[in-house]
């Protein structure tokens, strides 16, 4: 009877939450959101809370994630703890019953890497991009004096900011919403 209670036991833990991603080939960056998937089945709890452990650092406290997780929704991202995401190995993430019991695992992923962010891949920074400024001719009325208010005289230059570091997609128009507005102004035509 009771190797019929282990075998139930091992079966069931079988078919319980399975994290999926991290893993051992899809890691983390130490930058932003991170991703969270799993699979679960309908004996399990709907709700955990997601922890990040690390074993092999000395010192490293259990740092919670997010907690009450919608179980049926399968995904979620997670936000950097409060020092920011740590970079280096052998991460995992805990599927946990709560924040109470964090000892109480439901899962838990394979080990995992954390690695520096490439550089391309971080946002921009809030002050802009890198300009480039030519001279320009400022405008000028009749009677001689620019236009733009500048007593200088006629004739001189100012310099025009250009942005450079505008991509073609940061002007990009849905191409959808563009060939509806250009149907529309031929039916009302």
């Amino acid at each position: 009877m009771h190797s019929v209670a282990v075998l139930f036991a091992f079966v069931s833990s079988a078919f319980a939450y399975q994290v999926l991603v991290p893993n051992g080939v899809q890691g983390w960056t130490n930058q932003g959101a991170q991703p969270l998937k799993w699979d679960m089945v309908s004996t399990d709890r709907q709700n955990f809370t997601a922890v990040l452990t690390n074993q092999a650092v000395q010192g490293f406290d259990t740092q919670v994630l997010k907690a009450l997780v919608n179980g049926t929704l399968g995904e979620t991202t997670v936000n950097p703890p409060s020092g920011g995401w740590p970079v280096g190995e052998h991460f995992r993430v805990n599927l946990v019953q709560d924040a109470n019991n964090l000892n109480t695992i439901l899962a838990q992923s394979p080990e995992f890497t954390i690695k520096e962010a490439p550089v391309s891949s971080q946002s921009s920074s809030s002050t802009g991009s890198p300009t480039n400024t030519s001279p320009a001719n400022t405008p000028t009325d009749n009677s001689g004096s620019n236009a733009g208010g500048n007593t200088a005289g006629s004739g001189t230059t100012e310099p025009i900011t250009v942005p450079t570091g505008a991509g073609v997609s940061d002007f990009a128009v849905p191409t959808g919403l563009l060939a509806f507005f250009s149907l529309m102004g031929i039916i009302l035509a």
